[in-house]
């Protein structure tokens, strides 16, 4: 009962800071800040997205509701050189994206006195603009939405997201910190990234299969699994097409909307690298028609630390797994689907 209480409570607060975020601070910064301003104007929904261009020649994305007023253009100009680098971090999306902003390397992006390219998967509410965020909900999207300027670039017209696609919101400003908190980041240390909003399947039918470590749920129907398969390639190729060198996912669809966290996995694997490894995944390999994402360094940043095993065990081999140690404590972020105030699930689901 105690316990009910606090949830109420603290769902209550976060409804009403959130609710004084998108109502009084975004508007402000928006009005303030041109760059952040051109971002929400620019965001755009991309339908079913075609495969990338392979040569500098080839045609843009296709099958787009929006005209191609991002301030991103692609970029084909240089040869990948490298295979997609996978890695997995027990952290959140922004302090993810934050990381990989700030972190020097030797990608050629540091050569040309700029940082790279980030984009995040926001693992958003097909139904609703920022899901459950007016309302007090903590799952990822709600979580990007109460400390950036997503929301203002989710309009409504872009609803229901399609099945296949979603927004891209270039240069969402990142203004508050990622903890519980929610602190305003000094102006020195606020920061933009380009963002894809998409939804993935929500509670399909699952079945049990016995696996030598117990019992393992998987996708009753292969439509579901072919679905998922065609939801990340979606994501990964407008976020590729949009000139993205660094990108933030998660495990997406394993928290409020039931996907089993090996089939997610699998199937991501599957699109990154050409071959898939869980059980109940058809053939594995994609063929001649798999598409190579050379040269991207990819994160799954999930804050669980039990679905984060869990994630990288079905993922298997090609994926490095990483601990961070936090500063701040973050209980809505990284491992879960945005949820809309009909979904089930519980509320805080990290």
């Amino acid at each position: 009962m105690k316990r009910a209480i606090r949830n109420t409570q603290a769902r209550n607060s976060r409804s009403k800071a959130a609710k004084d975020v998108i109502i009084r601070e975004i508007p402000a910064i928006l009005k303030a800040n041109p760059r952040a301003r051109r971002g929400v104007e620019a965001a755009e929904l991309i339908v079913d997205p075609a495969p990338l261009p392979t040569t500098p020649s080839a045609p843009p994305l296709s099958k787009t509701q929006s005209q191609e007023t991002s301030s991103h253009p692609t970029k084909h100009n240089a040869a990948p050189t490298s295979p997609p680098t996978v890695i997995l971090r027990t952290t959140s999306t922004l302090e993810a994206a934050h990381r990989l902003l700030t972190t020097q390397d030797a990608s050629p992006s540091h050569h040309r006195h700029r940082p790279p390219k980030v984009a995040i998967l926001n693992m958003a509410s097909p139904l609703r603009p920022g899901g459950g965020v007016l309302s007090g909900a903590a799952s990822q999207e709600e979580w990007l939405c109460a400390r950036t300027t997503l929301y203002a670039s989710l309009r409504e017209e872009f609803y229901r997201l399609p099945e296949v696609g979603g927004i891209f919101t270039p240069d969402m400003f990142v203004f508050r910190h990622w903890g519980d908190s929610a602190t305003e980041l000094p102006k020195a240390e606020r920061f933009y990234v380009d963002v894809v909003s998409a939804g993935m399947l929500r509670f399909p039918d699952l079945e049990e299969t016995k696996e030598e470590d117990g019992e393992e749920k998987v996708y009753a129907e292969q439509k579901d699994r072919e679905m998922v398969v065609r939801k990340i390639r979606a994501v990964l190729r407008i976020m590729r097409a949009k000139g993205a060198e660094k990108v933030v996912l998660g495990a997406w669809g394993c928290g409020a909307y039931g996907n089993p966290v090996g089939e997610v996995a699998g199937a991501w694997r599957r699109v990154l690298l050409g071959k898939g490894k869980s059980q109940g995944q058809g053939s594995g390999e994609l063929g001649a028609g798999a598409e190579s994402w050379e040269g991207l360094e990819v994160v799954f940043a999930i804050k669980d630390g039990r679905m984060a095993e869990r994630f990288a065990a079905a993922f298997g081999s090609g994926i490095e797994v990483e601990e961070v140690e936090s500063g701040a404590r973050h209980s809505g972020d990284g491992a879960e689907d945005s949820q809309d105030e009909d979904d089930e699930g519980s509320e805080d689901q990290s």
